[in-house]
């Protein structure tokens, strides 16, 4: 009986190991099947796409470089102090009127009730943070310089839990 017994484990555990392979050999070769095949050999770029690539530079004009770093000043020197979500929409429409015509921006919503404002023009940006400690102000320049101005909020103890 115990013979008969192990030589029921012993089948059933081969049984298991042969289909536990069969559903990886078909998982293989489905992957396989789906795989696109690879070049027979990678070639390297023609000086043909080695010129598209380089006319795809953006050309952009210093001016336009200036102009954000001068609407960045300007917006740290009016020390902006807002924390009403309807008013940053506000503010982040005037601020975009005036920056160059390809900057994008965007309002990022945190955890804690803490936002902000992101402007960027390729290589510069200028943030707005309204976070529980306070607004923070920092710019990165068209030379790649950050700075920083921040208005710090006092809190009291009730709200360090």
């Amino acid at each position: 009986m115990l013979k008969l017994l192990l030589l029921l484990c012993v089948l059933f555990m081969l049984n298991a190991a042969w289909i536990v392979g069969r559903k990886i050999y078909k998982a293989q070769r489905h992957l396989a099947r789906q795989r696109p095949e690879k070049p027979a050999q990678i070639s390297s770029m023609t000086e043909q796409e080695v010129i598209e690539q380089e006319q795809q530079v953006h050309l952009v004009d210093a001016y336009e470089l200036e102009l954000f770093d001068d609407v960045a000043q300007l917006f740290f020197q009016q020390q902006v102090h807002i924390e009403n979500r309807a008013q940053a929409e506000q503010l982040q429409q005037e601020l975009l009127q005036k920056m160059p015509m390809h900057s994008g921006t965007q309002i990022r919503q945190m955890d804690l009730g803490e936002w902000s404002i992101f402007w960027n023009f390729y290589d510069q940006s200028l943030e707005y943070y309204v976070g529980r400690y306070g607004v923070f102000y920092a710019h990165v320049d068209r030379f790649g310089e950050e700075h920083r101005h921040e208005i710090r909020r006092e809190l009291l103890h009730s709200d360090c839990a």
